[in-house]
C-alpha cells in the first residue's frame, strides 16, 4: 500500500468516525458561533463594523473554534491505545500525518460554512463579502492552520494539560499567519481587488507551505517522543 492509498484510507476511517459522532464538528460551529454573538452583543448589535474590524472578528472566531477540533485529532487514539499499534504497522508516519492534517483540513472547512454566513448576518451591513476574494485566504490559512496543528496537537497529546499546551503552542506560532489574513480579509471586505490583495496571499501561502513541510518532517519525532 502506498503512501497515497495509506493517507486516503486513514482520512476516509477518521472522516467517518468525526461525522458519525459529530463530536468536534458541532463543538467547533458552537463555539464559533457563540463568539460572534457575544462580540455581536459587546458591540451592539446591528451596529456597523469597518472593515478591519469585521476582519478581526471573524478571524478571532474562526481560529478558536478550530482550536477545538485540533485539540482533539490525537485524543481517540491516545484514549485507545491505537496510535502505538498505527506506528508499529507498515504506514508511514508521514501518511499519518497527512490523513489527520486532511481530517482537520476538512473539519475546519465545514464549520466555516457555518460561521461565515453567521458572520456575514451579524456583521455584514456594509461589508463587500465577496467570495472571489474570501475564499483564498480562507484555504490557504485552513491548511497552514490544519498542519500545524496536527504536529503540535500530537506534541500535546502525551501531556496531561493537552488542552491547555495547545493554544499555548499554537497561537504564537500561526500569529504571522493569521495578521496577513486579517489584513487581506480587511482588503476584501473593503472591497478591494483581488489582483491588490495577491501580495498578502503569496506570503501566507508560503507560510502554509512552511508549516506543511516542518510538520510532515517532524511528524515522526514528535509521535516517538509522545
Amino acid at each position: 500500500m502506498n503512501f497515497l492509498r495509506q493517507s486516503l484510507f486513514l482520512y476516509r476511517k477518521d472522516l467517518r468516525i468525526e461525522l458519525r459522532k459529530k463530536e468536534s464538528l458541532v463543538s467547533m460551529a458552537f463555539f464559533g458561533l457563540l463568539v460572534l454573538v457575544i462580540l455581536d452583543v459587546a458591540l451592539g448589535a446591528g451596529s456597523r463594523v469597518t472593515p478591519e474590524t469585521g476582519a478581526g472578528i471573524l478571524w478571532v472566531a474562526l481560529v478558536f473554534s478550530a482550536v477545538l477540533g485540533l485539540g482533539r485529532v490525537f485524543a481517540r487514539e491516545k484514549e485507545n491505545g491505537c496510535l502505538g499499534a498505527l506506528l508499529v504497522s507498515p504506514i508511514f508516519p508521514g501518511a499519518l500525518f497527512a490523513a489527520k492534517a486532511l481530517v482537520n483540513l476538512t473539519l475546519m472547512v465545514i464549520s466555516q460554512v457555518v460561521l461565515v454566513p453567521a458572520f456575514s448576518i451579524l456583521f455584514g451591513q456594509g461589508l463587500a463579502m465577496n467570495a472571489p476574494g474570501l475564499i483564498p485566504s480562507l484555504l490557504v490559512v485552513d491548511v497552514g492552520f490544519s498542519t500545524l496543528g496536527t504536529l503540535l496537537s500530537a506534541l500535546a497529546a502525551g501531556t496531561r494539560r493537552n488542552e491547555v499546551l495547545l493554544p499555548i503552542l499554537l497561537f504564537p506560532l500561526t500569529l504571522p499567519l493569521v495578521v496577513l489574513a486579517v489584513k487581506t480579509t480587511g482588503g476584501t471586505f473593503a472591497g478591494r481587488p483581488i489582483a491588490e490583495l495577491l501580495g498578502h496571499l503569496e506570503s501566507m501561502a508560503a507560510f502554509g507551505l512552511i508549516y506543511s513541510a516542518v510538520g510532515y518532517l517532524l511528524f515522526p519525532y514528535t509521535v516517538q517522543e509522545g
